[in-house]
């Protein structure tokens, strides 16, 4: 009888136009990407890397009909080459079906429901995420959080018990107003595994979480937005059972021991939105020893005020955005000492003509931030895998200024010339009870000039650049300086594209001088418009003090696949032939793009084409001679249509670089942010790795190490940093079509971006590299969203 119910639930649903959906939908369609990467590493002096390391990636989608089925896949040798055990997955496998408003996930997966629930933890087990209306959504969850590990004397191997959680979330969303409820348990389990020496201080633990969220218009212009969590947590569920001392709307559902604790957390925002003003005044407060199991790291016992505005003036032409708050620590004044700080950021943009824009950009926020301080870190980076958009280092107080400057020198078709001039400063010191000790101050102060060149006829381009760093760390000061430069071209119609380059590199330092000078061979060739193949290779020489000499070489060879099985022909319904044009109709046929009927017809289709695409305002320079064929097409209107398909091509042709660049523009963003997603769940796994090591020493030792406890705090306000970040992302839900046709924060994304892309893409830069300044660009404006 329970089998027949979800039968006969979703019989009652199924109407007429829900049959004619199926009629014109298309019965199967199988897609999909394959990706494998392969790393080959050797030095002449031992080093903690492998000499081999490979990654495989893909994603199968099988639609039939309504209903589509997700396979995702991520496999890699690196977890087998630990000495020691972790109550994680690195190898990953997830199913993904929708049928309807029905999304179930079943394998490996993370969710989250809120930064203080559940809040992107993997989990091995299922979820489902239900939509049955446009003001009804629905989440749940049940898995395993954490797999149990036994003791095995490695003091790198942390104990873990099996943790089970579930977790549910219901949203109402209103026009006027939304409201939600999230409930999140999880328990270990004591007989997973064998008794814990007492020394390791591992515990089995349960916890229990109720949280309420809303959100409502008060007026035209104003939201208020409230997010409320009660969490209990027994740190000990073996315990004397107990009665709650403390009230807790938690405490009252749970069963409560000795051990139990109970703690309340409050985020709200008042924001006001008139045209291109937006403004916003926040407040936070999560009580010390705040903690949830839905979590790998909870930062907890701080309070913040923040304030946020953002305007444009000028038309657009002249964009600011000024955050500032204020925050404090230690609540319960429990703690020795107390940190109260004062943040702010500014950043602005500036499109001064149609040749020169600056940016500009200071901060003194003090979590995290999302850049090397040291420009060269990039250039010697040797290691093509570990591209990783943000590193979250924890600084109780920095600065940040940047400055950069594009000036187009020259936009002919024969020749692109691009002048970039950049300017950061990272001034950071570690201060503790309002004072700045001697020797524990970085400044960071990063200076670069690039000049590109670009002839497009001939799909060859030259990059040349000189940087140059002055930084001081505690009482050292040192410079380094260096030029780079590289070449690139196109060959066999574009497919395989070549780019050598090299760069050479000097530091002074009190400690001694240094050189380093590398080399880097990158290919691509993309077979049928669906392998893609690509090789990259560098080789570093390192000499210090001119006597110790170190030299390694990198390759990575990577292959990607992209697939599609075309449906088979079903004629439930045959549409009718259309009737044959008059004889005055034309067919124009270019790319993807495909025009019939008459001529005074079909011109103001071809004239909004750039408007359209969303790409206009790139191609202001090569106005005049659109314009010409503009007006030809007017004249031709009524002339031989021979003559008048002649103009339409050429019109065609000579926008046919920017019909190429629309397209290919939103597939790299959609790459950017699909590799934002993935490498964030990677930072998730490293910085979770990082604290389990750090935690089994401070657990298997009996004197603490001061420096193993602050660096367990940095853990926890960097994830704490990592994990708010990633929600914004994976709530921003991005997809191909709204990339296309674009809204809102990706629309000023794509706009702001599009003319160093285009100088890019001109200039024939990977698509790996183009991937990885999107990736940047959109890590940022995530970064100042959530500020």
């Amino acid at each position: 009888m329970f089998l027949l119910f979800p039968v006969f639930l979703f019989s009652q649903n199924i109407d007429s136009q829900y049959i004619t959906n199926i009629i014109k939908s298309k019965p199967i369609k199988i897609n999909g990407q394959i990706s494998a990467n392969s790393v080959y590493y050797s030095a002449n002096k031992n080093s903690n890397r492998n000499p081999f390391t490979y990654f495989l990636q893909g994603v199968l989608n099988i639609n039939i009909y309504s209903f589509s089925m997700p396979v995702e896949y991520n496999f890699s040798n690196q977890g087998e080459n630990l000495d020691y055990k972790l109550p994680f997955d690195y190898n990953t496998l997830s199913l993904h079906p929708t049928y309807k408003w029905i999304t179930a996930h079943i394998g490996t997966v993370n969710m989250s429901f809120s930064p203080y629930t559940i809040n992107n933890h993997q989990f091995r087990g299922g979820g489902v995420d239900l939509t049955p209306s446009k003001s009804v959504i629905i989440n749940a969850m049940t898995g395993e959080l954490r797999k149990a590990i036994s003791e095995d004397g490695n003091p790198k191997t942390t104990p873990s018990y099996s943790r089970m959680g579930y977790g549910i979330k219901t949203k109402l969303k209103k026009k006027k107003y939304n409201i939600g409820f999230m409930g999140f348990y999880a328990k270990d389990n004591q007989n997973s595994i064998d008794s814990i020496p007492e020394a390791r201080n591992i515990l089995p633990k349960e916890n229990f979480v109720l949280s309420l969220e809303g959100e409502v218009k008060i007026a035209k212009n104003y939201t208020l937005q409230v997010e409320y969590a009660s969490t209990v947590i027994s740190k000990d569920i073996r315990a004397t059972p107990s009665k709650a001392t403390e009230f807790s709307l938690a405490g009252v559902f749970f069963n409560n021991r000795i051990s139990s604790e109970y703690y309340n957390a409050i985020r709200t925002r008042l924001g006001y939105v008139q045209k291109a003003i937006n403004l916003g005044i926040g407040y936070e407060r999560i009580d010390p020893g705040y903690e949830t199991l839905g979590a790998y790291f909870f930062n907890n016992d701080f309070e913040n005020i923040t304030l946020d505005v953002a305007n444009t003036f000028f038309k657009n032409k002249l964009s600011v955005s000024l955050n500032i708050g204020y925050q404090r620590d230690n609540l319960g004044n429990s703690k020795t000492n107390s940190t109260n700080r004062k943040i702010g950021s500014i950043n602005a943009q500036a499109i001064v003509s149609e040749r020169l824009s600056f940016m500009g950009s200071f901060s003194n926020f003090t979590t995290y931030t999302n850049t090397r301080p040291n420009q060269f870190d990039d250039v010697n980076d040797a290691n093509l895998l570990d591209n990783q958009v943000e590193e979250l280092n924890y600084r109780q107080l920095s600065k940040n200024a940047t400055l950069s400057m594009n000036y187009v020198l020259s936009n002919k078709q024969t020749s692109i010339q691009n002048l970039i001039i950049n300017y950061a400063l990272n001034d950071v010191a570690n201060e503790q009870d309002g004072n700045v000790r001697i020797g524990d101050v970085s400044s960071f102060h990063n200076l670069s000039c690039a000049h590109t060149i670009n002839f497009p006829k001939n799909n060859i381009s030259l990059n040349a650049a000189i940087n140059g760093t002055y930084n001081t760390i505690g009482k050292e000061e040192s410079t380094t300086w260096g030029p780079n430069f590289s070449v690139g071209k196109r060959f066999f119609n574009k497919a395989l594209t070549s780019r050598l380059g090299g760069s050479y590199n000097q530091s002074s330092a009190i400690s001694g001088n240094s050189t380093i000078t590398n080399f880097r061979l990158n290919l691509s060739y993309l077979l049928l418009e669906k392998h893609h193949f690509s090789l990259n290779a560098i080789q570093l020489f390192k000499s210090v003090n001119q006597r110790d000499n170190f030299n390694e070489f990198t390759a990575t060879f990577s292959y990607n696949y992209a697939f599609g099985i075309k449906k088979p022909k079903i004629g439930f319904n045959k549409k009718p032939k259309k009737p044959k044009l008059e004889n005055d109709s034309i067919k124009i046929q270019y790319r993807k793009y495909r025009f019939e009927g008459l001529p005074k017809n079909i011109t103001p289709q071809l004239v909004v084409l750039p408007e359209k695409e969303g790409f206009a305002h790139i191609i202001k320079d090569r106005k005049g001679k659109l314009s010409e064929l503009k007006e030809q097409l007017k004249e031709t209107e009524e002339k031989d249509k021979r003559v008048y398909k002649e103009v339409a091509i050429s019109y065609l042709k000579e926008i046919d670089t920017y019909l190429e660049f629309a397209e290919f523009y939103s597939k790299k963003i959609y790459e950017a942010y699909l590799k934002l997603i993935r490498e964030a769940n990677e930072i998730d796994r490293q910085i979770r790795d990082e604290f389990t090591v750090v935690s089994a020493r401070i657990n298997s030792t009996e004197e603490k190490d001061p420096e193993d406890i602050k660096s367990q705090q940095v853990l926890e306000k960097r994830y704490a940093s990592h994990t708010e970040l990633l929600e914004s992302l994976l709530q921003w839900n991005l997809k191909p079509e709204k990339i296309e046709n674009p809204k809102g924060d990706i629309q000023t994304l794509k706009k702001r971006n599009a003319s160093k892309v285009f100088s890019m893409y001109q200039g024939e830069k990977s698509k790996e590299h183009i991937v990885k300044f999107i990736e940047i660009q959109m890590a940022d404006m995530f970064h100042k969203l959530l500020k």
